[in-house]
């Protein structure tokens, strides 16, 4: 197993992300302007007894895969990678940034978290023990709802990159990643950057780092990116789509 950076749940975040008063630095101050949270009372009456701060470095290992599930850690900032297997060098299945919660399915199942959670980028996160979540879930059915749409979407985004490693071309596979990233852009921006290196794109795609950059430039020759190394600009939504879903341009459309 990789070695452990030991967590500094006490640590206080960064001023960056705390600059708004005393009270952002508290678990209540920090989570009220995630959009799962927005809108919802979380003062000092609120559930929040046994919610930590933790500030992280990069390296730290969160948890590692087959631990219990105890703790829902939510992203306040910085980026956590979800690992296969319990090394920190494993596949990448996924990488979370700002507001994103980290564990939640294993710990509403009581079961083992399914893989490893390596800190990427120095992050600050709320962790959130299971009695903590149930309070807060039964007194702000809001929050719960709120949950169970960010799983389903987890989820179908899960599906979807799985099932497109066995049945779509590594052109589809990388058009599907763009889309993806340009619905996530703040306000469906149309530019939008890579938050990670080449590298680990590519293994998330299940290709080379030089077949993802091929893919690139075929999908600006062809006018439906406008490429600048890790930075890209969607110049065609539509031909894009149907790029991602391995579907040709109508007779109409060419």
């Amino acid at each position: 197993m990789q070695p452990r950076t030991e967590p500094r749940p006490d640590a206080a975040p960064r001023a960056s992300v705390s600059g708004e008063g005393a009270g952002a630095a508290t678990p209540a101050g920090l989570l009220a302007p995630l959009p799962l949270f927005e809108g919802v009372a979380l003062g000092e009456d609120a559930p929040l007894e046994g919610a930590r701060v933790h500030a992280h470095a990069v390296g730290t290992v969160l948890f590692t895969a087959g631990d219990p599930a105890e703790v829902l850690y939510v992203l306040v900032s910085g980026r956590v990678r979800l690992v296969l297997g319990p090394g920190a060098d494993g596949r990448v299945l996924a990488t979370l940034g700002r507001g994103d919660t980290i564990g939640m399915a294993a710990l509403l199942r009581g079961d083992l978290y399914p893989a490893t959670a390596v800190v990427a980028e120095d992050a600050v996160l709320v962790g959130l023990p299971s009695a903590t979540l149930r309070r807060l879930t039964s007194e702000r059915p809001a929050i719960a709802a709120r949950l169970v749409g960010d799983i389903g979407a987890k989820l179908a985004r899960f599906v979807r990159e799985i099932g497109g490693f066995s049945a779509r071309s590594a052109r589809a596979r990388v058009a599907r990643l763009l889309c993806d990233l340009r619905r996530d852009a703040q306000g469906g921006a149309d530019e939008f950057a890579f938050g990670e290196p080449k590298r680990v794109i590519a293994q998330r795609l299940a290709m080379t780092p030089e077949t993802l950059s091929r893919e690139l430039h075929a999908l600006a020759a062809g006018g439906l990116i406008e490429s600048r190394r890790t930075r890209f600009r969607v110049l065609d939504a539509q031909a894009l789509e149907r790029a991602a879903a391995d579907r040709p341009a109508s007779p109409a459309t060419r």
